[in-house]
């Protein structure tokens, strides 16, 4: 619209008075408070004020004329607020036909624009109106006379802060998606009505090793194909016709080496906000070819295990049947070894027994051969018998029919009934038995049968491998914060290599490396029976041994806080 209130033809007022208009209330910040009393007269520019009269201006604007040095001589109400903001204006040199006049150094740079360019110039600048930063957007117009010669410059400023702090924030998000987009592993797209792609994000270049451009405006079936994903789903072609969002639908392109990329698309649809029309979907491609490789591998194993599975299995139930047949021959050959030893026993006993009367002469006299032979006939059933007993142990061991009756028992009570036992034979073979004589009153939580057996067949053992003029001996010791006392029984004989000390407790082993040794009798059962026995009891032996200087085996027993039951001394 056209300024209603021209210029005054003389008079500008240094306080901002225009065309005799009071504006007393308007005090500049940017200069010394000027009253109405100082003002100075110029001649008109009557050329100016015509040509600015007849200039559309929307009054809403902060609007302004200035002559070509900067000095301002017209604007509105708008731009006096506007002018307090814009910076420093001073005062014009005291000289020439403006002087007085206002001028703005802002306006210095853009009349010098206008007049090079010789056309409206546009420019932003960043105010501060009331505490708070503000973008004005100037737009300053040359004013041309009749000739065609710029007389002066006009301007407007609108207010833009609004919409250039939205583009700034819509760069920013621009921006800031663009990096997620670098920086995902995934890529993204967007299609149009016809599902024709439009957009492909730079990572499907990366994966693909093709240009994304090739794929702009082609059909995803054009390039790949749609398959059931992992949880068997094939929504993504329905949901497409139905404009409805998919997730995870599997996509396959086949590569030129023969291999496949598998990809999981997600997308929603985008619809017009105004008229609401279908424009098309916008999604991302998660790689997955990695996840299906995996998948595809645990699903051979898992089929491998089965196979192995059913395999084991099968070899299980055989394995089941073999041992219930071992067991049951097993459980066989223990009954037929605990009932031939009972009908072993019964005849032996008889024959060592009428070898012992005719051997001590009961029946009368007899010739020394026959004494001899009586001898040789009792040694030989006792040695059987001994056999025989050793057999139905390891039977009933191994059947797992051992009954024992553990209880309190005197430990001294078990020692001095197999010393007893075996004192003769050691005296005879020339021993030294004076270590036999252990004295304790420790008791022990064991079977009082099996313990005495154990340590009798020590003790023999002992006896047998030590030759004349050796030592036997029996020590008792409880170790340091231990509830089992340990007793050891030990020969200055013919001791045991490392190598055989290993495998002495197995069954039917018997150490032979000496030339003693293999003067020996035995069944090779009685360290193996006596090992076992003692673990039935929570108990245990070890065995240290040096070759040529003897041996000493050890039985832990658990102790007992009780006292000792009465048991018979023999």
């Amino acid at each position: 619209m056209k300024l209603e209130k021209p210029i005054d033809d003389n008079v500008v007022d240094l306080a901002g008075r225009r065309g005799g208009q009071a504006a007393d209330a308007y005090e500049p910040a940017f200069g010394p408070s000027i009253s109405r009393d100082d003002k100075v007269e110029m001649p008109a520019n009557e050329q100016v004020l015509g040509l600015v009269s007849r200039i559309l201006v929307d009054e809403s604007l902060p609007f302004y004329v200035c002559a070509l040095d900067g000095t301002v001589i017209h604007f509105n109400d708008h731009y006096k607020t506007l002018d307090k903001a814009l910076g420093d204006v001073t005062l014009a040199p005291g000289e020439g036909k403006y002087a007085g006049r206002y001028q703005v150094p802002t306006l210095k740079a853009v009349i010098d624009d206008v007049l090079a360019s010789e056309t409206t110039v546009r420019a932003e600048e960043i105010v501060a109106i009331s505490g708070r930063e503000r973008i004005f957007l100037g737009r300053h117009t040359p004013v041309r006379n009749e000739k065609g010669d710029i007389i002066a410059i006009a301007g407007t400023y609108e207010d833009v802060t609004v919409q250039v702090r939205g583009i700034e924030e819509a760069n920013k998000t621009q921006a800031r998606f663009q990096d997620f987009a670098r920086a995902s592993s995934d890529w993204f797209f967007e299609c149009d009505a016809d599902m024709r792609i439009r957009s492909l994000s730079e990572r499907f270049t990366a994966i693909v090793g093709q240009p994304a451009s090739l794929f702009i405006g082609s059909k995803f079936e054009q390039f790949g194909r749609f398959e059931e994903n992992l949880e068997k789903r094939y929504d993504g072609p329905q949901a497409i016709r139905m404009r409805k969002p998919f997730r995870e639908q599997l996509f396959i392109i086949s590569e030129p080496s023969g291999g496949e990329l598998k990809f999981h698309l997600s997308a929603v649809p985008v619809f017009d906000r105004q008229s609401g029309d279908f424009r098309g979907y916008r999604g991302v491609g998660m790689d997955v070819t990695a996840r299906y490789k995996q998948a595809a591998e645990a699903d051979h194993i898992r089929k491998n295990l089965e196979t192995l599975l059913q395999e084991l299995t099968r070899k299980n139930m055989a394995l089941d049947e073999a041992t219930e047949q071992a067991t049951a021959a097993l459980r066989a050959k223990n009954e037929f070894l605990a009932a031939m030893s009972h009908e072993l026993r019964t005849p032996l006993n008889a024959i060592i027994g009428f070898a012992e009367a005719f051997e001590g002469q009961t029946f009368g006299g007899l010739d020394q051969t026959y004494i001899d032979y009586a001898s040789d006939i009792r040694k030989s059933g006792q040695h059987l018998l001994g056999l025989i007993n050793d057999i139905l142990d390891v039977a009933v061991i191994e059947s797992g029919g051992l009954s024992l009756n553990i209880d309190t028992q005197d430990l001294s009570q078990l020692l001095d009934k197999a010393v007893h036992m075996n004192i003769d034979a050691a005296r005879t073979k020339g021993l030294n038995v004076e270590a036999l004589n252990a004295k304790t009153d420790l008791c022990v939580m064991v079977d009082d049968r099996r313990t005495t057996q154990i340590l009798v067949n020590l003790l023999s053992n002992a006896i047998k491998f030590t030759p004349e003029g050796g030592a036997i001996g029996i020590s008792v010791e409880v170790p340091e914060q231990s509830d089992m006392v340990e007793v050891t029984i030990w020969d200055t004989g013919i001791g045991i290599s490392d190598e055989h000390a290993e495998h002495v407790f197995e069954k039917f082993h018997q150490v032979t490396e000496h030339i003693y040794s293999r003067t020996q009798e035995g069944t090779g059962l009685g360290l193996h029976i006596s090992r076992e026995l003692a673990r039935k009891m929570k108990g245990d032996i070890r065995l240290e041994s040096v070759v040529g200087e003897g041996s000493r085996f050890t039985v832990q027993l658990p102790l007992s806080d009780g006292k000792a039951t009465d048991s018979d001394y023999i």
